[in-house]
């Protein structure tokens, strides 16, 4: 799909998103499977063993706690699989806006011949954009509570005192997510920088920094948009299994057999599902990272250049314009 490279619209990018998605679905769905099904398994192998072990002796707010515990930490394993992924995403994503043919061989080739590179950019994308913004929150949360307690803010009768804590606890949640999307946002073409510029580590991040000016909030956007959208898809589909569900318990010859497989059923319809939605922001990022490379540096006419055989200057690490070349000097 070679498509005149241009600054674009929001709307563009999303189209553009799902055509090179659609070209591609069999090779992007390729490789957004490997951390679905490394996740099915982890969640497999935690509903047989600790979850079902541990929570059987816990009352109902244990049991409670300890189910929040693990979504959060499946969350967290699910993102930074995926993160470890996202090279090869962005590689195919890219060549495929560029016009270039690839597939998950070669996608699984570039990604290993600069693992260590990825996978540090991927632990510091993981620990900045994800792991800090929840500190911050927990500390924010804990904070807020403290001052509440000691303000004496809740010995007005349980009605007012549930009022206000809810005031109080609604501060540090809006602050998290703002400061998770905003990090996010900044922060959203790291991998892209490093994967397509060969920089990594703290150049990526202050090259993502650089290039996402301006564009923030239709990131933001963006990947708000993906992830109602998988979140949606995900959730019709597994209350439709769950409605199907009974009825197949009913079934002769069925019940048992299929109360043993509910479990791996719905986690192997979250892994199938994940496959199919996973390599959608991805894509949309390495656009938004072209796009943002045409408006700070004139990516556009740089690529014009290199397709007719002419020098192009080169941008630099961390600034928002191109290096002019030396006059009188051929570049290579």
């Amino acid at each position: 799909m070679n498509d005149p490279l241009r600054p674009s619209s929001l709307g563009e990018i999303l189209d553009r998103t799902f055509q090179i998605y659609r070209s591609k679905f069999l090779v992007f769905a390729g490789i957004a499977a490997l951390p679905a099904l490394a996740m099915f398994g982890i969640r497999l192998a935690e509903t047989r063993w600790p979850h079902g072990a541990w929570t059987v002796d816990l009352s109902h707010p244990g049991a409670a706690l300890w189910n929040l515990f693990v979504l959060v930490l499946l969350y967290h394993a699910a993102s930074f699989l995926s993160l470890l992924v996202f090279p090869a995403m962005v590689h195919l994503a890219s060549t495929a806006s560029l016009g270039e043919g690839s597939s998950i061989s070669t996608a699984l080739r570039f990604s290993l011949a600069r693992w260590r590179s990825f996978l540090w950019v991927a632990f510091l994308k993981f620990l900045v954009v994800l792991v800090i913004p929840e500190i911050l929150f927990t500390a924010l949360f804990f904070g807020v509570v403290l001052i509440a307690v000691l303000a004496g803010s809740f010995d007005n009768g349980p009605e007012m005192g549930t009022a206000k804590a809810l005031l109080f606890l609604a501060l540090p949640v809006i602050a998290g997510c703002v400061l998770f999307l905003w990090l996010g946002g900044c922060f959203s073409l790291v991998v892209p920088a490093c994967a397509i510029e060969g920089v990594g580590g703290g150049n990526a991040f202050r090259r993502s920094w650089a290039l996402s000016k301006g564009s923030r909030a239709r990131i933001i956007l963006s990947w708000l948009m993906i992830a109602v959208f998988s979140w949606l898809l995900m959730y019709g589909l597994s209350l439709g299994f769950r409605w199907v569900f009974p009825y197949l318990c009913r079934a002769p010859f069925l019940g048992a057999l299929t109360r043993d497989f509910y479990f791996p059923a719905i986690y192997l319809l979250y892994a199938a599902v994940s496959a199919l939605t996973g390599s959608i922001y991805p894509i949309a990022v390495t656009l938004f990272y072209y796009d943002q490379r045409i408006r700070h540096e004139g990516y556009d006419i740089e690529r014009m250049m290199e397709e007719a055989g002419m020098a192009a200057p080169s941008a630099p690490l961390g600034g928002d314009s191109p290096v002019a070349p030396v006059e009188g000097e051929i570049q290579r």
